[in-house]
């Protein structure tokens, strides 16, 4: 189940010139501000407005803004307008757009890794594959010599790509290899029909 909704916090609290037109103390008024954020599993994602009232220190009457007199809606006016709005109102936009920019990196790094590994191949190379019919799968280089690599096909398929690992097993790979250039492994990873290649021992 997703939590979410919206919570306040409290900004800004200042007198307010004017007589409580309750009890009728003069001075006696305070205007408070509360700034209201939306947030999911209780993480302020964004603010979403202010709010807030008067209330008397005398004997505690509140007002609301819309039932003040014009005077002290006024001052209460120019006390919310100088409320600022707290950085951490913004914190699931800002761990978003981290999120995004780490997810961003980490895609150009493995592109980058894909392309040189594609250009240099190594034996037991993994490639992750999208098949014609929209699927997934695994090559493995059995060979690299001169512009020629000799590639071991796996006899499964999955429909994601992130389940890919749980098929590399030698049992589940193919005794007859299949020969292609490196400029058609070079295509291939164009036009994202080889979409990762994994290098086993390239973190040793």
């Amino acid at each position: 189940m997703i939590i979410y909704g919206y919570r306040s916090s409290h900004l800004r609290t200042e007198p307010i010139a004017g007589s409580c037109p309750a009890c009728a103390t003069p001075d006696s008024l305070h205007a408070s501000v509360f700034g209201r954020y939306a947030h999911i599993y209780w993480i302020p994602l964004f603010p979403i407005g202010k709010t807030g009232g008067s209330q008397c220190g005398h004997c505690q009457f509140v007002q609301q803004p819309k039932e003040m007199e014009p005077g002290l809606r006024e001052a209460f006016s120019a006390v919310k307008h100088s409320a600022r709005v707290p950085w951490w109102h913004f914190a699931g936009l800002l761990l978003l757009v981290i999120g995004i920019g780490w997810a961003l990196v980490q895609n150009s790094d493995a592109q980058q890794a894909s392309q040189q590994f594609i250009t240099a191949p190594h034996k037991g190379d993994l490639y992750h594959v999208r098949t014609e019919n929209g699927r997934y799968s695994l090559l493995k280089v059995q060979e690299a010599a001169g512009n020629s690599v000799k590639l071991l096909p796996n006899t499964y398929e999955m429909d994601q790509n992130s389940g890919l690992d749980e098929l590399n097993k030698p049992e589940n790979f193919d005794t007859v290899a299949l020969e292609l250039t490196r400029y058609e492994l070079k295509l291939m990873l164009d036009k994202d029909q080889i979409v990762k290649v994994e290098r086993p021992d390239a973190a040793k």
